[in-house]
């Protein structure tokens, strides 16, 4: 087996929680950061890409993850970790969709 294939086959369980955070952490601070920090420079499309991105980030993490859960000749250790990684994608997801969802509702600057 090469060096990649055991890299990969060692990150798939992890991918989801690996993937899903840093799109998490993507999103929260591109959309919150533009919105809060500095309002003048955040607009509804600046937080629509941000979770857009971060959507996708998580998306691919729990495809990942699912690759590895959904397959029988994997051990439970490894599907545990699968599992584990697919709820946590989808914990970042609604921490990414409710922002964006409060992001377009709030007027910005609290006008």
């Amino acid at each position: 087996m090469k060096t990649s294939e055991r890299i990969r086959d060692g990150f798939m369980p992890w991918a989801g929680l690996a993937l899903g955070t840093t799109g998490y952490f993507l999103a929260h601070q591109l959309g919150s950061d533009s919105t809060f920090q500095d309002c003048r420079v955040g607009s509804p499309w600046m937080v629509l890409v941000a979770t857009i991105v971060g959507l996708a980030v998580i998306g691919s993490g729990a495809f990942g993850s699912w690759g590895v859960y959904a397959a029988r000749t994997e051990s439970p250790a490894r599907r545990l970790l699968a599992v584990v990684g697919l709820l946590a994608c989808l914990l970042y997801a609604i921490g990414i969709i409710l922002p964006f969802i409060a992001a377009l509702i709030i007027p910005g600057c609290w006008a």
